[in-house]
């Protein structure tokens, strides 16, 4: 059981660490750069989305942040696994 677990809740734990800055960080991005004085957003979110400014960048940081942090949080489960592994000797 603990070998289904605890890769699960790890990458959990990452998309929802890494989706949430990454949601606030684009969407701090969407609201000062890419939509300026109400013209239309020309940046690579608004163009995925086809929405304007916080809310296209937002999503964008919500996926992408998601994402990393599922594969980071796989990444440092299984390297703690190995890492412990060779410190106990298996």
């Amino acid at each position: 059981m603990k070998k289904c677990i605890y890769p699960i809740l790890s990458a959990v734990l990452g998309a929802i660490v890494f989706g949430a800055s990454g949601l606030v960080k684009f969407m701090g991005y969407g609201a000062s750069d890419c939509d300026v004085d109400g013209k239309i957003c020309d940046c690579f979110c608004c163009n995925l989305f086809g929405l304007r400014g916080y809310e296209a960048c937002g999503d964008f940081g919500l996926l992408a942040g998601g994402i990393i942090g599922v594969a980071l949080g796989l990444i440092i489960y299984y390297s703690w696994i190995k890492l412990s592994n060779k410190n106990t000797g298996q």
